[in-house]
């Protein structure tokens, strides 16, 4: 961090602000048609692309972030949903979209993908103050919503960032946060503080633009032993020719914070002391499940640091006034550990023992596990328009590398053998994916009202396992799909439009759902088919047992246009084979167990409207109604994880994670330079497994937030804009979402005021 601090002052000091020219309308005009277009990979367009799409732009997030993740911003659009570990929403924070979860979203910025190759998850932790820096954010609900990155089942995000401005600046930002504790004689404590500084130097000599941001945030959580310490960094530069424009972007977030994966089991939400424990796995309760008969807090030695930067350049080439190339070349590298208690392993979990050429006379105690992962991406995404006389093709591909190095080791025992090496890994193995993929978009217009789209993807990914310790399983799968929507959208008048897509879209299951290396000192196996033949055990590395999942999807909608009134309705249908479904259980980490599900359906409406009631009030929000259910399922194992004798079936039982009811209003009172907003947030109740178990429910929950903002534009030579929020007005105590019969608490009110001064 010290370096980059360097480099940033370095940067700017050595390009004086003098050098920024008067700016001409017709250079920001250039600067600002070529620069974007750069980066919006698989932007839908209203009463154009027959896609159903919430947009979030630059003016709205200015207005409305302030500290939390992108989640929590994204968590008022249609039918997603938001929930933090800690419970405040800064630090590990999760999306769900229609019910998927953000491994079955295709998450990308700047139309890089963002989805980890091996468990596609999103670590939003690792994009720390991200908003700050972002210009617009598109999400796309439903089937094979985007080009690139992982097919997208739910749906797509897309997080565009532009913090070039034509006119230099510098910009100072202070940010504090304040939790109310029920179960502290504190009234208020100062548990979050966010600082930040950016430089923009303007437009140098009609050609170029740098930018650099630096960042901090600290928070304790809401939940004990959850703090995060945050870094944020963004560096940038564009150069902007004639026919020309070329980005180069750094950027992450080296962090360090404390695990609290677990969730709590329900009856903890209306104690105020309880709710707030930072428990191990393991927890148990009365049959009534109102008291704890076993628990253990979580060890302050249970921590985590990671840092993974972000290269990216983007470049685009007008050729002709109708041709344009597109090129992105990225780079990501991440390194980190966490520590984590395994006091309950023996010698043979950790592999000590005369086996191993580690001779022990007793099991170690006490002991503090550090798992290692180092990754390496990198790819290039190229791109190529025709504009025509009847609309527009596109046509690009996929080439992406990803490379892993997992191993474990013990950082602290009592008890260990003596000479023990302390860099003696456990276990230990290399992971590989290789992603590649065609495409083919074209938007047609057969008439001025109508607009016809086709899009097919060819999709070939291969996962890999290499050099795996002591068990020497290495194997290469890999998966073919074909990827094609079909859609029109029809403009009825110039205020009715109405669209209608179908898309099928196939995806792969993680690496984990094949073999979970990292656990196979617990007692993980390949998941494959097995060969008893002539005593041995051999897998069939060629026939894995969990399989891509199929989806069909239908989307139909029609909006409604006017400058006081923004409104629409739209249905889906998606119709699944072999959906990869939570189970309602969780790995030792608190990440949910997905399987396939023989035949699923997800069908809903969503209804959104924005209303401008005078020149200065403002109402928007969104309802979403949905029905999800498992059509044809069985199962060897109950709720609880014990094995079946006979299979128990769980046809027409509600999706785990999916809520049939959710809706979001805002209400905004805005007179400059100031502005109110009042912020409602419902969602229905939902089951944590599939067992349909009324115990594994997540209640039903109403909150209500308020956010001020005061701008002085002119301040003299400066810009000041005062924020205050108050979060969870009301202080109702809920549930944000849960995994079987662990549950994760929001928090309690909390309030935050800021500070940011643009020189």
């Amino acid at each position: 961090m010290k370096k980059l601090l360097f480099i940033f002052i370095l940067i700017f000091q050595i390009i004086p602000f003098t050098v920024a020219q008067e700016i001409s309308s017709a250079d920001i005009d250039t600067l600002y048609y070529l620069s974007p277009v750069t980066i919006y990979s698989s932007r839908a367009i209203e009463r154009e692309s027959p896609v159903t799409f919430s947009d979030i732009n630059s003016k709205e997030i200015k207005e409305r972030y302030s500290v939390q993740d992108v989640p929590v911003l994204l968590s008022e659009l249609p039918s997603i949903i938001s929930y933090s570990e800690n419970g405040n929403g800064i630090g590990y924070n999760y999306i769900n979209l229609r019910g998927f979860d953000q491994r079955r979203l295709s998450v990308m910025i700047n139309g890089v993908p963002q989805n980890d190759p091996e468990d596609h998850n999103v670590y939003w932790i690792d994009f720390p103050d991200l908003l700050s820096v972002t210009e617009m954010i598109q999400v796309q609900r439903g089937a094979g919503s985007a080009f690139y990155g992982p097919p997208a089942i739910g749906g797509s995000v897309n997080l565009i960032t532009n913090p070039f401005q034509p006119k230099p600046g510098i910009t100072i930002e202070s940010l504090f946060g304040f939790q109310e504790f029920g179960d502290s004689s504190k009234t208020l404590t100062l548990n979050t503080r966010k600082f930040g500084l950016s430089v923009n130097s303007g437009l140098i000599n009609n050609k170029y633009l740098l930018y650099g941001k630096l960042g901090k945030v600290m928070s304790d959580g809401y939940r004990q032993h959850s703090y995060v310490n945050l870094n944020s960094y963004f560096l940038g530069a564009v150069r902007v020719d004639e026919n020309m424009t070329t980005r180069l972007h750094l950027f992450g977030g080296p962090f360090e914070d404390a695990l609290v994966y677990h969730g709590l089991p329900k009856f903890v939400n209306k104690d105020k002391k309880l709710r707030r424990e930072n428990l191990m796995e393991g927890w148990s309760v009365d049959s009534t499940q109102s008291f704890y008969t076993y628990k253990t807090e979580r060890r302050k030695q249970e921590t985590e640091q990671f840092s993974q930067p972000h290269y990216e350049l983007l470049h685009e080439w007008r050729i002709t006034p109708k041709i344009t190339l597109h090129n992105t070349l990225f780079y990501y590298s991440g390194d980190g550990y966490y520590d984590y208690d395994a006091s309950w392993a023996d010698t043979s979990i950790l592999r000590i023992g005369y086996t191993y050429n580690i001779p022990a006379t007793e099991n170690p105690t006490n002991t503090i596990v550090r798992a290692f992962v180092g990754n390496k991406q990198w790819g290039w995404l190229p791109r190529f328009e025709f504009l025509h006389d009847k609309g527009n093709l596109i046509a690009g591909a996929e080439i992406r590398f990803h490379r892993s190095t997992h191993w474990g080791k013990i950082q602290f025992a009592e008890g260990l053998p003596v000479n023990f090496d302390p860099d003696y890994h456990f276990y230990e193995y290399n992971g590989e994916k290789d992603i590649t993929s065609l495409f083919i978009h074209e938007l047609f217009h057969p008439a001025d009202d109508l607009t016809i789209m086709g899009n097919i993807q060819l999709v070939r990914n291969r996962y890999g396992i290499k050099n795996e310790k002591y068990l020497n399983n290495s194997f290469d799968v890999p998966y073919f799909f074909v990827n094609p929507r079909l859609g029109l959208n029809y403009n009825i008048n110039s205020e009715w439009n109405s669209y209608f897509s179908v898309g099928y879209t196939s995806r792969e299951p993680r690496l984990k759902n094949l073999y979970a290396a990292e656990y196979s000192p617990y007692g993980d196996t390949p998941q494959f088919k097995v060969d008893t033949t002539g005593g041995q055990l051999k897998y069939d590395f060629d026939e894995p047992i969990a399989k891509p999942e199929h989806l069909l999807n239908i989307e139909v909608g029609t909006y409604y246009r006017t400058p006081s009134v923004k409104a629409g309705i739209n249905f889906y249908w998606m119709e699944f084979t072999d959906e990869l479904i939570k189970s309602g259980q969780v790995d030792i980490f608190g990440q949910p167990v997905t399987g396939n599900a023989e035949r699923t359906r997800h069908i809903g409406l969503e209804v959104e409207a924005e209303v401008l009631l005078t020149s200065e009030f403002k109402v928007n929000g969104n309802l979403s109604l949905s029905k999800n259910r498992l059509i044809k399922h069985k199962v060897y194992e109950d709720s609880y994880g014990n094995n079946l004798t006979e299979p128990l079936r769980l046809d027409n039982n509600p999706i785990a994670g999916f809520p049939d009811i959710l809706g979001n209003i805002r209400m905004t009172y805005q007179k400059s330079p100031f502005s109110l907003s009042l912020i409602g947030k419902y969602v229905g109740s939902f089951y944590t497994d599939n067992f349909k178990n009324e115990k594994n429910k997540n209640d039903a929950y109403s909150v209500f937030n308020a956010e001020i903002l005061y701008i002085l534009s002119d301040f003299g030579e400066m810009e000041i804009s005062l924020r205050g929020e108050i979060r969870n007005i009301f202080n109702h105590l809920y549930l944000m979402s849960g995994e079987g019969d662990a549950f994760f608490p929001a928090a309690e009110r909390n309030y935050i005021l800021g500070i940011s001064i643009r020189i």
